[in-house]
């Protein structure tokens, strides 16, 4: 038995060890992918697989394959309850747009709304309105009519985001950009 305890010691000290000392080597120069680094992320996510099941009893690995099971068995919620919650959006949509809430009420259920989009749907769409592909169009339309090219196009789209929306007072992106200003 004090042969058993010894090797599940050194197991779990080994896998500290790795959790620790692998990213700080993935870390130091030089920084590259070679089979040094793939057997320093690989060591690291065992022993982050082997604490994780030691502390909590289920694995990294369990997790995830409980997860996939549960996706792929249908632990959706069922038909009913789908409709349920599509009946609920259209009913808090209905009220938001009828106006009939108003301060606390109406930011809540705006924060709501925003919460039920998908994360990556957020992130990637920013904060753009539905029709904004038309309005670009019709913007860039517009542009190349005034015989802007598409390289103008492609500058003003930065300088919107350098300036994040804000106009600029001269319409001259970087002309004349310290006059004006007195120290």
């Amino acid at each position: 038995m004090d042969r058993e305890a010894d090797y599940q010691r050194f197991k779990h000290n080994a896998a500290l060890t790795f959790l620790v000392v692998s990213p700080i080597l993935i870390a130091l120069p030089p920084r590259k992918l070679d089979p040094l680094t793939v057997l320093l992320t690989t060591a690291f996510c065992f022993s982050a697989n082997h604490i994780t099941h030691e502390r909590t009893g289920r694995s990294i690995v369990d997790r995830l394959e409980s997860r996939l099971a549960s996706v792929r068995m249908g632990d959706l919620p069922s038909a009913k309850a789908q409709e349920m919650q599509a009946q609920l959006r259209a009913a808090r949509d209905a009220q938001i747009r009828d106006g009939g809430l108003v301060g606390d009420e109406l930011e809540k259920l705006k924060a709501r709304q925003a919460q039920e989009k998908g994360v990556v749907e957020r992130v990637w769409m920013g904060g753009e309105n539905p029709g904004w592909k038309e309005r670009r169009l019709r913007e860039e339309q517009k542009a190349l009519e005034e015989g802007k090219g598409y390289g103008d196009l492609i500058t003003e789209h930065i300088w919107d985001v350098w300036t994040w929306g804000q106009k600029d007072q001269g319409q001259g992106h970087g002309e004349g950009e310290g006059e004006g200003k007195k120290d």
